[in-house]
């Protein structure tokens, strides 16, 4: 799940590439990003920070500090890094929404993160991370970066 304890991407940048590292060559996966969603496609790889995405017409090569959350359907284990407590900017970005959805396992929200707005039941939460299902045509799994949720709850 590589090593990111001592870089300044630690909360929110490395738990992602973690995230994605492990569906590299998965396919239907979605990737919401800041301001737009990707096409289904495959991750064919993931390296320094920068995630290669195959929507079947184009390799996008996707910043990961852009990625809100990308998801799989079916259901899928993501290994997770625990939870510690952090110092500077985590503290005041990540550490609140992961203790949130710590507190809300098991609970179904609405939930906005970037270009994703959807009804998620928290299912776990680690280090940048929270992992949730979501009902729908398909079942699917979503891996939300916590420093990009925008809101536990309905949004007016």
């Amino acid at each position: 799940m590589g090593h990111f304890d001592e870089t300044t991407c630690n909360c929110c940048v490395c738990p992602m590439q973690c995230i994605l590292e492990q569906l590299v060559g998965e396919e239907n996966i979605t990737i919401f990003l800041l301001s737009a969603v990707t096409n289904q496609g495959t991750i064919i790889a993931v390296d320094n920070f920068i995630a290669f995405f195959d929507d079947g017409s184009i390799v996008n090569k996707i910043p990961i500090h852009k990625i809100c959350v990308v998801q799989i359907v079916g259901d899928f284990d993501f290994k997770l890094k625990p939870i510690r407590k952090n110092i500077g900017e985590c503290s005041c970005v990540e550490d609140p929404a992961t203790n949130i959805a710590q507190s809300m396992i098991g609970e179904e929200t609405p939930l906005l993160a970037g270009s994703f707005f959807r009804d998620v039941t928290i299912k776990d939460v680690g280090e940048g991370i929270v992992i949730g299902t979501e009902e729908g045509e398909f079942m699917s799994t979503v891996a939300i970066s916590s420093c990009k949720i925008e809101n536990f709850g309905g949004v007016d």
